[in-house]
């Protein structure tokens, strides 16, 4: 497993009050998606399969891809392509995935959800939050756990540095592929190697370890294990999110099919134990139809009581200057719409354009193919608004 690069990780069920539907859509951007008459070409099923078998021909060193769309007018596709195993099990949408960092929306939500039911403060310090073991260990590599709130940690405000990121962690997590992590052990590998970055609140840096110890803030609040919590307080039943688990700490419901295989580069990642990305910062196995159907709650009021938290979610006052992200999610532009989004280390992605209503969640099952399955995305969604390639080029 050596000589792996660790790149950086860079976002219906029957919901609402009405229905839900979910598709991931992901294509090369190539032909532009107009019809002889230079009018938008509708995006259809066939449309969707067309363009991600085009991917997958272009890129063949990725052992398959998957996508779910949700377009404005609530219809639901999706497609697949190549295999989610060595065996040549065919990848489908509805086959689970390791979701890494999308995990960190859920549990964004999850902690505003508590906020909601006035059992946490916002802007209370972690100090008396997180257990005293991680606190005492926080304070000896110089973090004033008094000065970090609950919501610089949401929004990767909080001077953390990420243990996620470091070679020491890449290289034991590699070489070590069945090694059970606590989360104590990670948080000593991001104090053990690394120092803060910055003065809570004084600027972005992203942070699993953040969203690790919001991980633990749930549990204790909650005091129950944090996929249950989590699914409780995200309301995954009311959702239809049946199909998903917390890896290596839930079993799958039986209906669920197996997990697919996710590579970097040449190596197979399937045999990491869960432990390694599973506290928080991950940790959740969804499809991406399951990852689409929970974007669709989120904006569509399904997720929260009030309406308000959802504003809070996206606006996220307080945040550093010049920051791209809000809570739990990346904030940009495409097509001249605002988008909500987050991508995972294992090659997955989620994209919003809840003003549209367009909804877009995808897999690469190799790392190195994410980069074209967000240009599809991007591609795919200029088709379904009906907007000139010309004109909105770029996010």
């Amino acid at each position: 497993m050596n000589g792996v690069v660790w790149p950086k990780r860079p976002v219906l069920s029957a919901m609402c009050a009405a229905a839900f539907i979910l598709v991931i859509a992901v294509a090369l951007a190539s032909c532009g998606g107009r019809n002889a008459t230079g009018a938008a070409a509708p995006v259809t099923g066939e449309t969707l399969q067309d363009r991600l078998d085009a991917l997958q021909a272009a890129r063949p060193d990725v052992a398959g891809f998957a996508l779910a769309l949700v377009l404005p007018d609530g219809t639901m596709l999706s497609a697949a392509t190549g295999v989610a195993d060595p065996d040549g099990r065919a990848m489908t949408a509805g086959v689970p995935v390791r979701i890494a960092s999308i995990t960190k929306t859920v549990v964004a939500a999850a902690v505003l959800r508590l906020w909601e039911e006035g059992r946490l403060d916002l802007d209370a310090p972690v100090s008396g939050l997180i257990s005293a073991a991680h606190d005492r260990t926080l304070r000896a590599d110089g973090y004033d756990t008094d000065a970090i709130a609950v919501r610089h940690l949401l929004m990767h405000a909080g001077g953390l540095n990420d243990h996620f990121a470091t070679d020491a962690f890449k290289d034991m997590a590699l070489r070590e592929p069945r090694r059970v992590w606590t989360r104590a052990e990670q948080v000593r590998v991001m104090t053990d190697t690394t120092d803060p970055v910055a003065a809570p609140g004084a600027r972005f840096s992203y942070s699993d370890t953040g969203y690790l110890l919001l991980g633990d803030v749930i549990e204790r609040i909650a005091d129950e294990p944090l996929g249950q919590a989590v699914r409780k307080l995200t309301k995954f039943d009311e959702i239809g999110l049946d199909a998903v688990w917390w890896d290596a700490a839930e079993t799958p419901a039986p209906s669920a099919p197996a997990r697919a295989h996710q590579w970097l580069g040449d190596i197979d990642t399937h045999g990491l134990h869960g432990s390694v990305d599973a506290y928080g910062g991950g940790g959740l196995v969804a499809s991406v139809e399951d990852v689409a159907r929970f974007f669709v709650a989120l904006f569509g009021g399904a997720v929260f009581d009030k309406p308000e938290t959802l504003s809070l979610m996206m606006a996220a006052p307080g945040r550093p200057e010049g920051s791209p992200y809000r809570i739990g999610l990346f904030a940009g532009a495409l097509h001249g719409y605002e988008t909500y989004r987050h991508g995972g280390f294992w090659g997955t992605d989620a994209l919003a354009l809840p003003d549209a209503g367009l909804f877009v969640a995808g897999v690469a099952l190799n790392q190195s193919g994410v980069r074209d399955l967000r240009a599809l995305e991007a591609d795919l969604a200029a088709m379904a608004l009906g907007v000139s390639d010309e004109a909105d080029a770029g996010e």
